[in-house]
């Protein structure tokens, strides 16, 4: 076998191999959880011998054997640790106040992992439609994207009040910015200059942030930016600071994907 027709071989083993997740893969044998266990075999259909991938979600990931196809605790044999074209995040923490629609924000929960995230909060403000999300279904769905979309990376999530979340990244290095409605504003955030590996991007409920919140954002460091002309929901607006993130950092892996 040549070596075009080696290389086309293991770009596509590298498109169909399956991908999996457990939080830790250090050791020589890993044990899916029952949910990834059905997955593995009763929804794919691997058996003993297989070869697939799994990741802990933390930027590692591991072409592994499946040693015991059990549909609650399926056993791997790690076999190799893989360095070549790892997906991780863009440096982006996403900050955003859920919508009334829950589905909305699970939509841009599974594009922001899909486009790479470092870490996605959601923000309780004082205009917020809603201040609680079932956060044990949105982890299910983040490693649904995780695996979908082959990356290594899965986001933090958590929930927490505005005034919290300032207080919690006062030290934090990143280029801080928060997104609102103000007319007057001709800041855009693809503009803005990158003095930082990471960004942070505060994005408010549909009634926007308060003042109150807008002025201890500016006491904290936060550049006030617009997201491009036009008015957007709060997950168009999600996707699009994703978006800029993404293209930011230089990322080469926003490529089509039709699954």
């Amino acid at each position: 076998m040549n070596k075009m027709c080696t290389f086309a071989l293991s770009s596509a083993l590298d498109i169909i191999m399956h991908h999996f997740y457990s939080p830790d893969i250090t050791q020589p044998f890993v044990t899916l959880s029952n949910e990834e266990s059905e997955h593995c075999v009763r929804v794919m259909r691997h058996r003993e011998g297989d070869v697939v991938r799994v990741t802990d979600g933390r930027g590692h990931l591991a072409e592994a054997v499946v040693a015991e196809a059990h549909p609650k605790k399926c056993l791997l044999e790690i076999r190799e640790t893989i360095t070549d074209n790892i997906l991780t995040h863009n440096g982006l923490h996403l900050a955003v106040a859920p919508t009334k629609n829950a589905d909305r924000m699970e939509w841009l929960l599974e594009k922001a992992i899909e486009i790479g995230i470092c870490s996605l909060t959601f923000l309780q403000c004082d205009h917020s439609e809603r201040t609680h999300l079932n956060l044990d279904r949105l982890q299910r769905l983040s490693i649904a994207a995780l695996k979908q979309s082959q990356t290594t990376w899965l986001p933090p999530l958590k929930m927490m009040k505005f005034t919290e979340f300032i207080q919690q990244n006062t030290d934090t290095q990143a280029d801080k910015f928060i997104a609102w409605c103000d007319e007057n504003n001709q800041r855009q955030l693809v503009d803005m200059p990158h003095n930082h590996s990471e960004m942070i991007l505060l994005i408010g409920p549909e009634g926007d942030f308060s003042r109150e919140e807008i002025t201890q954002a500016r006491q904290s460091g936060y550049t006030e930016v617009k997201l491009g002309n036009r008015r957007l929901r709060t997950e168009t607006a999600g996707l699009y600071g994703c978006l800029a993130a993404a293209m930011r950092a230089n990322t080469p892996d926003l490529v089509s994907n039709n699954h």
